[in-house]
């Protein structure tokens, strides 16, 4: 009985491996070349400034019309004021806050004046909170709070897994926060004005970007970005124009 001797497979030829890596190359090129048109601001504990005694902040982005940062107070610490804004935008991530005399916990979103008569300060355990300063043509004149954590009748339906909550209505620009339930998706989306969108809890790929609990991304006036899908969940503070017609 003869044996065939066996030798290991071969390629045929080193073509169809180097053509493979050529697009791999080109496409990571592509996604590369695509997603630096956005600023991403990841964490970093080392990235903080100390402002006052008892105030940190990191500067997320600062805009034509808004400044967005985070914010940590130690107990019994505020936010100065600042002239140049109107309006106060934030989510308190951790801790517990007096916004004039609305006390807010940890998950709130709060949408106010920025004057002396709505000041924020920490309450006894401090404060971590995204902050977004503006100074719209019509700002709010009074304090609109809710918590990011719950699920009720007030939040509408954007998509299938996904739900939104208005936080501020200015007509051209708008705040929302959104939910996305694991498995979920939006559609990619072109941008007539910029989009700041603060990632509160969970994580999502935004394109080709992941985006984690705690990080923050401008796109600018124009840009495109790619479909937005999330394995375990989300929850996101958004502002920009926020068409409806553009997620079609």
């Amino acid at each position: 009985m003869s044996h065939k001797k066996t030798h290991p497979s071969q390629p045929m030829s080193t073509q169809p491996r180097s053509a493979l890596r050529a697009n791999l190359l080109q496409r990571v090129q592509r996604s590369h070349a695509h997603e630096s048109q956005f600023v991403t601001v990841r964490r970093d504990a080392n990235a903080w400034r100390i402002v006052l005694p008892g105030l940190r902040t990191r500067e997320l982005a600062q805009t034509e019309v808004a400044r967005s940062s985070l914010v940590e107070l130690a107990a019994g610490a505020s936010v100065p004021q600042s002239p140049q804004f109107t309006q106060a935008e934030l989510v308190l991530l951790s801790g517990e806050a007096l916004l004039g005399p609305e006390r807010l916990t940890a998950g709130d979103a709060a949408l106010a004046p920025h004057d002396a008569a709505h000041t924020l300060s920490a309450g006894a355990a401090g404060a971590v909170l995204y902050l977004r300063l503006s100074a719209p043509a019509k700002p709010s004149t009074q304090t609109l709070r809710f918590s990011t954590l719950t699920d009720d009748a007030s939040w509408e339906d954007f998509g299938p897994g996904v739900r939104i909550k208005m936080l501020y209505d200015g007509g051209e620009r708008s705040s929302i926060v959104v939910r996305m339930y694991a498995g979920a998706q939006v559609n990619a989306h072109s941008h007539g004005l910029e989009e700041e969108c603060m990632m509160l809890g969970g994580e999502a790929f935004i394109g080709d970007t992941l985006l984690r609990s705690g990080e923050y991304q401008l796109a600018p006036q124009g840009s495109r970005h790619g479909k937005l899908t999330t394995d375990v969940g989300g929850l996101f503070y958004v502002h920009g124009s926020l068409d409806p017609a553009a997620y079609a």
